[in-house]
């Protein structure tokens, strides 16, 4: 049922683009196609913003290891010692490496949160920016429609130009 309906929405933007694009193209409109998504991952503050995230993730990442493996070696001391410990030694043990799993839980959830806010805000400076070029240089260069074009939505049109690269360095070129 859902997939059915999420055909018939993208069969209908498809029809609705094409519409447009021909209805456009009629006239004599000046049509340009920009995919933000491509030049959020090529421009040069998209590209520091990747790396910088990635050597956090990976600063994250190696702090979860060091966690898994202290709670890997506490788990086979335990396994070693629960023939010598008195059953309420035990039990302490096995309530610390209960907290200490939690602990491991909740700063890989709180690690990974972090980083998807990160990546949101950066991509939302990026894109708000990416917008900006997008109307200044669809004004300058006279088009008349600009259709994101991320998603693929457009598969064919006889007269727009992809002005992808052109954002792209327009934006390299600006300074903040």
């Amino acid at each position: 049922m859902i997939k059915n309906i999420m055909i018939t929405t993208v069969f209908t933007v498809l029809v609705m683009a094409g519409s447009v694009l021909n209805a456009a193209q009629a006239s004599d409109e000046k049509i340009a196609l920009v995919s933000l998504q491509k030049a959020l991952n090529l421009v040069n503050d998209g590209k520091k913003a990747k790396d910088t995230l990635k050597k956090e993730y990976e600063t994250k990442k190696k702090q979860i290891d060091t966690m898994k493996l202290d709670l890997e070696k506490l788990t086979k001391n335990l396994e070693k010692q629960q023939m010598v410990l008195s059953a309420d030694a035990l039990q302490t043990k096995r309530k610390e490496l209960q907290a200490k799993f939690l602990d491991l839980q909740n700063k890989a959830a709180t690690y990974e949160r972090e980083l998807k806010t990160k990546e949101a805000e950066s991509a939302k400076k990026i894109l708000d920016r990416l917008r900006q070029i997008v109307v200044s240089l669809s004004q300058k260069e006279g088009y008349t429609l600009v259709i994101e074009n991320s998603a693929d939505m457009v598969l064919y049109s006889k007269n727009a130009e992809d002005i992808t690269q052109k954002v792209i360095q327009a934006f390299n070129k600006k300074k903040k």
